[in-house]
Parts: structure tokens; C-alpha cells; sequence
């Protein structure tokens, strides 16, 4: 009896081993399935961007100095004209100062310069006096025959008094050439005067010196006693007196004084000029923002001192602004102006989709890091965006950027991996039935392959099933599949 219940359990046991297997291999596989349908392929990657201004503004100062104030802070919305930051003008202040009181030096000594010719026209004037009383004197003597001068010794002695005011006069006349020389020479130097008139001014000199010497000479020769007979001494003398008269009317006919009041004046014009100077860098410590709009960098804020090398500010004028991108050169080739891109603003919750236009692409490229340090060569692309109504975007926000190498409606695609290569061409393992059915092997015509899919040129149709892993090697032409 024993032995029929164990053979009874082996039996039940052997029957149910059957069932389970057949039961499995009648169970459909389960795989993981796309349902192919016609729709847009699109072959894209994606940057990130920034918004920018459209206009950016770099502020440089026009002097160089230590800042006293700031008055701006980054983030501050400027007007036009608005102080931005002024420096330390107490040099230019003290040298402004130091101007002023040349000015007033110079302007002293052209004052001085009248009264100065006028007292050499009053000396010249009172020597030409003397001179004239002296040939009234000479012509009363040799007018008067008997007159007499006995000896040899009144002879010299009264020559050698009117020598000795000819003398005076020449190193007198030397002395207004010297001063005038060195005046002229500071004109010709500063380019006031041309070079005829400072060769002009020496010759005058020279010639003064040479009158003076030969008038200590003559002196010389009379106090060795060799004095003229009365008809030549008298008429020496009235040559010589003559000929210093005719100096000092030439002297007196000329204005003397012109080129030295021509120096004085160029002198003070220059101070002017300088002063002028002085109040522009004055005028430019004060540094003002050229237009309106926001700092957006604030330079000087980061020194203590500032050059016209280095920006003091960046000013953003607002109203336009577009997405600034930067792309690899791998993939710039495939970027033209025009060209429809997506965009999308990420959120904390639900991120915004919308669109934009390529407006430039720049010709030359940057390197730029990837968040590893990994050095790019990408170039600049500019993006106007078209930011939908009630959506707020500001100068710094990032914008993911979505460029498409290729994109058309009404295509079929399959996932990559739904493809084998058998016997040379290109198959996927179709689901007759739907969505739960036998799967067969279709060959298909394959197009462009995008990111994760291919597109189908023919083959297949929309509302067909694929297998996505076509490499699973328990399909078989009839094989049973679901869904799952």
C-alpha cells in the first residue's frame, strides 16, 4: 500500500514538472517595447547661456590718482551725469595755486618793464644832455682864438675828462646790449623771437664792445701823453660826441622794451595754458557715468587708486539684452544666423520652454573651462531670445540653450538599440499583434542616426511594436512577447 502512495506522488510530481514546463515555454517573454510613430527627429545639444545686455558700457578715468569717494555701490541704478567716484586733486589743487602766484610774479614784472625804459630813456636822455652841453663847451673853445691851453698837461687833462665820458656812455651802451642779449636769448629759446633777431641782439653787443674798447684805448694813448693839437683835438672831439648823440636819438627812437614785454607775455600766456590744464584734471577727478543704466561691475571698488588704464566701471544700459553661448568648435559648422533654437529656463518647478533665434556667430574662437578644468576651444554665439509674456528674465540669469544639428517633421524613428545588423543589412524584431504578440524579424531602411534613435526610411509603419533590445538572445522568429 506503502508503495502505491509513493509511486502515486512520483507520478504527480513527474505530471506537474511536465505542465510547469510546458506552461513556461508557452508563457510569452517579457521585453521592453517602443510603439513606432510619425513625429519631428531632431538631432540636437545642448550649452549653457547667459543673458547679457546689449549694450555694456566700460567707464575709464581721464586722471590718475588716489580715490577719495565712492558713491556707487554694484547693483545701483545710475542716471547719466550721476557721480560714480572722485579722486584726490590736492596736487593739482597746490599746483594750481603755485600758477596763480607766477602769474601774478610775471604780470609784476611786465609792469616793471615800462618802468625800466622809461628810466634808461630818462638816463640816455640825461647823458644826451651832457653830451650837447659838453659840444657847447668845446665849440665856445675853439671858437675863442686866444684861447690857450699853455701847456701840454691842461691839454691832456681836458681830454681825458670828455674821454672819460665817452667811455661811461660805451660800457653804458654795453651793459643795455648784454641785458638785452640775454633777454633775447630766453625769447629765442622759448620760440618767441626768430633767430635774425637774436643774432641781431649779439652783433649789437659786439659792436658796443668794440666801441668800448677803442675808447679805452684812446684814453690809454692820451694819458701817455701823446694828446692832439688843438684844431684836431677840438675836432676828435666833436666827432665823438656827435656820434654818441646819434646812438642815443636811435636808441631813443626804438622800443626797446618790446621784446621783453613780448617774453613776459609769453610767459603768462603759458601759465594759462597750464592753468587750463590744471582745471580739466581738476574737472576730471570727479568721474560721472557716461549713460544710464546699472553698474553691473564695480572695479573700483576693489583699490585705492586709480589710472586711465584700468575701467572703474561697467555700466549696463538697459532695455535689450539677448543669451550669450559658447559652442566647440566641433560643433559651430552646424550653426548659422537664423537658425531656430530652444531655450529653457529652469525652475524649481516647471522648468519654462520657449524659443529663440541665432543672431550672430562670432569668427573666432575662446578658450573656455568645463566645471572639470577642461580646457574647450568654443566660440561665441548670440541669442535673441523670444520670452514669453509674464516671464521674468534678468542680466545674469543662465539659460539652457538647445541647437539643432537636424530636425524634420513626419519622420519614424526606432531606438538605437532596437537595430541589428544580420547578413548585411539592418533588421529590429516587430511585435505581431500589438502590444503583446509574436515578434519577426523585419528588415529596414535606416536614415540619420540622432542622439538615441534612427530614423526609418521604409520597412516599418506607425503603430507598430519594436523590441528595444534587440540583442536579447532568447528571440526567435515566433517567439512570443509582452510588454513588460
Amino acid at each position: 500500500m506503502k508503495k502505491a502512495v509513493k509511486y502515486v506522488i512520483i507520478a504527480l510530481v513527474v505530471v506537474a514538472s511536465i505542465a510547469g514546463g510546458i506552461y513556461y515555454m508557452m508563457m510569452p517573454l517579457p521585453v521592453r517595447m517602443t510603439e513606432v510613430r510619425s513625429g519631428v527627429a531632431a538631432l540636437t545639444f545642448t550649452e549653457q547661456g547667459v543673458i547679457v545686455a546689449e549694450n555694456n558700457v566700460m567707464v575709464f578715468a581721464a586722471a590718475q590718482g588716489e580715490i577719495s569717494a565712492l558713491y556707487v555701490r554694484e547693483g545701483q541704478a545710475v542716471l547719466a551725469g550721476d557721480r560714480l567716484v572722485s579722486i584726490d586733486a590736492s596736487a593739482q589743487l597746490l599746483r594750481l595755486e603755485q600758477l596763480k602766484n607766477s602769474i601774478s610774479g610775471l604780470e609784476a614784472q611786465l609792469a616793471n618793464v615800462d618802468v625800466e625804459d622809461a628810466n634808461m630813456r630818462q638816463s640816455l636822455q640825461t647823458t644826451r644832455n651832457t653830451l650837447q652841453s659838453e659840444l657847447q663847451v668845446i665849440n665856445a673853445q675853439a671858437a675863442q682864438s686866444d684861447r690857450a691851453l699853455i701847456n701840454q698837461t691842461e691839454l691832456i687833462s681836458e681830454q681825458m675828462r670828455v674821454q672819460e665820458i665817452l667811455i661811461i656812455q660805451h660800457q653804458q651802451d654795453l651793459d643795455r646790449a648784454n641785458e638785452n642779449v640775454q633777454r633775447v636769448t630766453q625769447l629765442y629759446e622759448s620760440g618767441v623771437v626768430p633767430r635774425t633777431d637774436f643774432e641781431a641782439a649779439r652783433t649789437a653787443a659786439n659792436a658796443a664792445l668794440t666801441q668800448l674798447e677803442a675808447a679805452e684805448g684812446q684814453m690809454a694813448v692820451i694819458a701817455a701823453g701823446l694828446a692832439q693839437d688843438d684844431a684836431a683835438h677840438f675836432e676828435g672831439m666833436r666827432d665823438a660826441i656827435h656820434a654818441q648823440i646819434a646812438g642815443i636819438n636811435s636808441q631813443l627812437a626804438q622800443d626797446n622794451a618790446a621784446a621783453t614785454r613780448a617774453h613776459f607775455q609769453a610767459l603768462i600766456a603759458v601759465e594759462y595754458l597750464n592753468i587750463a590744464q590744471i582745471e580739466r584734471e581738476i574737472g576730471n577727478t570727479i568721474v560721472v557715468a557716461p549713460v544710464s543704466g546699472v553698474i553691473t561691475t564695480l572695479y573700483a571698488q576693489n583699490t585705492n587708486f586709480i589710472s586711465p588704464a584700468a575701467p572703474v566701471a561697467e555700466i549696463t544700459v538697459l532695455g535689450g539684452h539677448y543669451i550669450e553661448v559658447y559652442v566647440s568648435t566641433q560643433d559651430i559648422s552646424t550653426i548659422n544666423a537664423g537658425d531656430t533654437v530652444g531655450l529653457t529656463l529652469r525652475q524649481r518647478v516647471n522648468d519654462i520652454h520657449f524659443y529663440g533665434t541665432v543672431a550672430e556667430v562670432g569668427d573666432t574662437a575662446v578658450v573656455r573651462f568645463t566645471a572639470l578644468g577642461v580646457e574647450e576651444r568654443k566660440v561665441s554665439v548670440k541669442i535673441a531670445p523670444d520670452i514669453p509674456q509674464g516671464v521674468r528674465m534678468g542680466i545674469g540669469y543662465g539659460v539652457d540653450v538647445t541647437f539643432y544639428v537636424f530636425r524634420e517633421a513626419d519622420r519614424l524613428t526606432v531606438p538605437r538599440t532596437a537595430l541589428f545588423r544580420e547578413d548585411g543589412v539592418y533588421k529590429v524584431w516587430v511585435v505581431r499583434g500589438g502590444s503583446e504578440g509574436t515578434v519577426e524579424a523585419v528588415v529596414v531602411q535606416t536614415g540619420m542616426e540622432l542622439r538615441t534613435e534612427t530614423i526609418i526610411l521604409g520597412g516599418l509603419s506607425a503603430g507598430d511594436f519594436v523590441v528595444n533590445d534587440a540583442n536579447n538572445r532568447d528571440l526567435r522568429n515566433g517567439t512570443r512577447v509582452v510588454a513588460g
